[in-house]
């Protein structure tokens, strides 16, 4: 890796690092039972709300729209994500993302039992689900198919284009994480520490071989 994606390299990583260690802090948060952690759900819930109407709606809840909008969502993202690079003959780009999401996953399999916490109990009265709420792994494995591909895109950082892949990745990736506290399949909390867990992973992943841009080396070609 030369030229600019050298230069990019140690600020994804820097960002990688700090991005798990607020996963560090909001998970010893979540285990301890924090009043914050708990205000915060609250309040993001009653959001939500608002927004999607009661618990007896066609959205909230599991089988509802938004557990299905959110999983099918995900399945899209991830499967655009690794079309989109091997399309492109990107398959460097397209293993490591695969390799990140496996990652992903053995983390979250980690996290659910060291932080402990319960999925919340659905609104319409229907029994919890049995697995572990902390982290959310759509929300950390949409945020990671997100930074991958800003990161492989043919944009220079800061230009309109990568602002719009930034801010379209961004909404996609928000609205995988809202339908998981309207499904009743996550907390707020939750969510958020899926968002930190991938991009943790995502940006470890992006400056990996084979998935930074073309663009260092052909101006290195050109400067020789």
């Amino acid at each position: 890796m030369t030229g600019a994606g050298a230069r990019t390299a140690p600020r994804l990583l820097v960002g990688s690092a700090l991005s798990a260690a607020a996963l560090t802090v909001l998970a010893v948060l979540v285990a301890a039972g924090s009043d914050a952690v708990g205000t915060f759900d609250a309040g993001a819930r009653e959001l939500a709300a608002r927004a999607f109407g009661p618990s007896a709606g066609p959205w909230p809840g599991a089988g509802g729209r938004a557990d299905l909008a959110g999983s099918t969502l995900l399945a899209v993202l991830v499967v655009a994500a690794l079309g989109v690079l091997l399309v492109r003959r990107r398959l460097g780009a397209a293993l490591w993302l695969l390799g990140g999401l496996t990652a992903q996953f053995v983390a979250e399999t980690v996290l659910g039992p060291l932080v402990g916490r319960a999925s919340p109990v659905p609104a319409d009265g229907t029994p919890p689900d049995a697995e572990f709420s902390f982290p959310s792994g759509h929300a950390a494995s949409a945020t990671l198919a997100v930074v991958v591909l800003v990161a492989v895109a043919r944009a220079r950082t800061g230009t309109p284009l990568w602002w719009t892949w930034l801010g379209a990745g961004a909404l996609l990736v928000l609205a995988v994480g809202v339908t998981r506290v309207i499904a009743d399949a996550h907390h707020p909390a939750d969510v958020v520490g899926g968002w930190l867990l991938g991009l943790t992973v995502g940006l470890a992943v992006a400056p990996r071989p084979g998935t930074s841009g073309a663009r260092g080396k052909s101006g290195a070609r050109g400067k020789s």
